[in-house]
C-alpha cells in the first residue's frame, strides 16, 4: 500500500504529468524535454529521477545522450499509469503546446537524421546493403509467418530500424538492439511516425542485448551475421530473448565468393549455408522450418537467404 501511495504521490504533480504526457509519445532526451517544457535542465532531471525511483521511467544512456522513456513491464503500476494519462484532456491549453513543442523537437530531429542518412546513404557497410532487393525480402519475410500476431519483437543488429517498421502492424510491442549511436539516430527517424509509438530502441551489443530471458516471441537478425566474429552467439542471444514457440528469422547472404566483400564492407563472413545455419540453430534448441532463397538480383551481388525457425527447447550446449 505504502508504494501505491509513492506512485500516486509522484504522479501528483504537473509538471512531472506533462513529462509523462510527452514520453507516451515516444522516448525523449532531457535536452529535449527542457527545450519543451520550457523549465530548467536540474528541475527536469529531478522529475525525472523520482519517476525512474518509483518505476514510471527508465532511462537509457548511448553515448552522451540518455533517454527516457515510460517504464514496461509493470501490470499494476501500468493500469494506473494508463488511467492517468487516459484522463489528461487532449483540449488542455499546456498540453496542446507541449505537443506543438514536441512536433518541432521531432522535426529537428528528422532534419538531422536526414543528413546523416544522406551522408552515409552510398555506404553499403552502414546501411546493411539497401541495393538489394527489399520488398521481395520484406515480402517473403511476412510470408513465413502469415497473419500472425506477436506479443513483443527484439530486432538485434536493427541499423536503420526497418525490420521493426515492416513488422509494426504485427507486434503489441517491439525494441531494436544496436552498438551505433549513429545508426540509432538514423532509427528513431525511421520510426518516429505515431504509428511506432509502441516500438523503440537502445544502443546495447547484440549479443548481450539488456533484455530479460523469455522477453520475445520474434526475434529478427536481419544481415547482421556475417559481421560478426562468432555468428552462432548471436544466434544464442535469440534463443536466450526468446520463450518457447518463438520465432526466428535470419536473413543473410548465401554463401558466395565475392572476396571484395572483406575489404568494401568489412564481412567477416561471406555468407552461409543451410548446413551450418542448421547446426547453429539445432545447438541452440531451434527447429529449421523454413529456408527461402532469393536470387541476386544481378550477377554482382550474392544470393539472399532467409532461415525460419521455432525454439522448441533449452540450448543443447550450455555453454554455446
Amino acid at each position: 500500500m505504502d508504494a501505491i501511495a509513492t506512485y500516486l504521490k509522484t504522479l501528483g504533480h504537473p509538471d512531472r504529468l506533462r513529462i509523462l504526457a510527452l514520453l507516451s509519445q515516444g522516448e525523449l532526451t532531457v535536452s529535449e524535454l527542457v527545450q519543451i517544457l520550457e523549465l530548467s535542465q536540474p528541475r527536469v532531471t529531478q522529475y525525472i529521477k523520482s519517476l525512474e525511483q518509483v518505476g514510471i521511467v527508465e532511462r537509457m544512456r548511448e553515448g552522451s545522450w540518455v533517454f527516457s522513456r515510460l517504464k514496461r513491464g509493470q501490470e499494476s503500476n501500468s493500469t494506473i499509469l494508463a488511467a492517468t494519462l487516459a484522463a489528461l484532456s487532449d483540449d488542455n491549453e499546456q498540453l496542446v503546446s507541449d505537443r506543438e513543442s514536441l512536433n518541432k523537437v521531432r522535426a529537428d530531429r528528422s532534419l538531422q537524421a536526414e543528413a546523416f542518412f544522406a551522408s552515409v546513404a552510398n555506404d553499403h557497410d552502414q546501411l546493411g546493403h539497401e541495393y538489394l532487393p527489399q520488398e521481395d525480402i520484406e515480402t517473403a519475410l511476412l510470408g513465413l509467418v502469415p497473419g500472425q500476431e506477436f506479443l513483443r519483437m527484439v530486432d538485434l543488429g536493427t541499423g536503420t530500424g526497418r525490420m521493426l517498421k515492416l513488422f509494426a502492424p504485427h507486434i503489441r510491442s517491439g525494441v531494436g538492439v544496436d552498438d551505433s549511436v549513429d545508426m540509432l539516430r538514423v532509427a528513431r527517424h525511421t520510426l518516429s511516425d505515431d504509428a511506432y509509438t509502441h516500438i523503440s530502441v537502445q544502443q546495447a551489443d547484440l549479443q548481450d542485448a539488456p533484455l530479460k530471458d523469455g522477453a520475445a516471441d520474434l526475434v529478427t537478425l536481419h544481415q547482421v551475421l556475417h559481421f560478426l566474429e562468432e555468428p552462432s552467439r548471436a544466434v544464442k542471444e535469440a534463443a536466450r530473448l526468446l520463450s518457447e514457440g518463438g520465432h526466428v528469422l535470419i536473413t543473410d547472404f548465401a554463401m558466395h565468393d565475392f572476396e571484395n566483400y572483406r575489404d568494401d564492407y568489412a564481412h567477416r563472413r561471406l555468407g552461409f549455408n543451410d548446413h551450418d545455419m542448421q547446426q547453429f540453430l539445432s545447438e541452440n534448441g531451434f527447429e529449421l522450418t523454413k529456408v527461402q532463397t532469393l536470387p541476386a538480383p544481378n550477377p554482382a551481388t550474392p544470393d539472399v537467404k532467409i532461415w525460419h525457425a521455432i525454439k522448441t527447447s533449452t540450448a543443447l550446449s550450455a555453454t554455446g
